[in-house]
């Protein structure tokens, strides 16, 4: 019988393949991969997020992320950008753990006939694509606790290229526009499809005594970000991220040709993670008498965040 490579072999890869070609996509991402590199600095990937507005998609991801060892956390919710998040983690107290941040679009909070136009291109964009041998992978992984090598390749090529990716038809400018106009975080996870939207860079590996210093040394190298850092110094979690830029993106038009509409769709944080502190504000200690570093997030922060990739409501051509 074969070996198996474990969930930690199969997470290892799929963070390997999944941030290369966040990289072919990203070119602010390369930019910032050869600045760490230039001072001797780790890339480590802290997260991965997605966003999607397909429950079957959103399920399906979750039942392939425990294959990689990596298992529904917490809840966050998000009424002002109608998104509903939560996190997969790795189980135990290892911060370092690569992460993903799961946001779905609330359907429920959209007006109903806005809601019907994004179901209606969930289902088409479901419609294009055949995840059978994919589920059959998952299976054989949720029995046997991994993957034999020909599988995990399998495997990790589908989750990435495939499940990670927009399908179907392009997106028809009228459901753009329509939920662009009710939140711009929703129209950004149309168009760029359930792909990372954005990777987190881990501040400390990098290099840079803190997130100040790296987000100047960015500036500097012609990279721009968010106007401010949230999280205040010494608290749990700090982040700021670069803006994503603006892309062509082909649409259907009213006329059925193929159009072009500016979104945003893709950016790059950074984060620094400081000591875990209980419900009082206490420092949380390992037994061994080390501070616990803080492996959540903060929806006070991530609601930030967010809008460093928000696609708004733009005049069509001729309009």
């Amino acid at each position: 019988m074969p070996a198996l490579l474990p969930p930690r072999e199969l997470r290892q890869r799929f963070v390997a393949e999944a941030t290369a070609k966040f990289a072919r996509n990203v070119p602010d991402f390369v930019r910032l991969q050869q600045l760490i590199a230039a001072r001797g600095g780790r890339f480590v990937n802290d997260h991965g997020a997605i966003r999607t507005a397909d429950p079957q998609l959103a399920a399906l991801f979750v039942r392939a992320a425990r294959v990689l060892g990596l298992h529904r956390d917490r809840d966050y919710l998000f009424p002002a950008k109608r998104l509903r998040s939560f996190d997969l983690q790795v189980p135990g107290d290892d911060a370092q753990a690569f992460k993903i941040f799961v946001s779905e679009v609330d359907l429920a909070a959209f007006p109903p006939p806005v809601a019907v136009l994004i179901r209606d291109d969930c289902a088409t964009q479901a419609a294009a694509v055949d995840h059978t041998a994919f589920i059959a992978q998952i299976g054989k992984a949720e029995a046997a606790g991994g993957l034999a090598e020909a599988d995990a390749r399998a495997f990790i090529r589908h989750f990435c290229e495939v499940l990670m990716t927009r399908s179907g038809p392009p997106l028809k400018r009228a459901t753009l526009d329509s939920v662009a106009a009710e939140s711009g975080e929703a129209a950004s996870a149309l168009a760029l499809g359930p792909d990372f939207n954005h990777v987190t860079v881990d501040v400390t590996a990098a290099g840079f005594g803190g997130i100040e210093a790296m987000a100047a040394a960015m500036q500097a190298a012609g990279l721009v970000l968010l106007p401010a850092i949230q999280g205040a110094p010494g608290s749990m979690l700090r982040q700021t991220a670069t803006m994503a830029a603006t892309m062509a993106t082909p649409v259907i038009e009213a006329d059925g040709r193929t159009g072009s509409a500016s979104t945003e769709k893709q950016f790059v944080e950074i984060i620094e993670r400081g000591p875990a502190r209980d419900a009082d504000g206490a420092v949380l200690w390992t037994d061994d008498g080390q501070p616990r570093t803080y492996r959540h997030f903060l929806a006070a922060n991530a609601e930030q965040i967010f809008g460093a990739a928000a696609t708004r409501s733009r005049p069509s051509p001729g309009g």
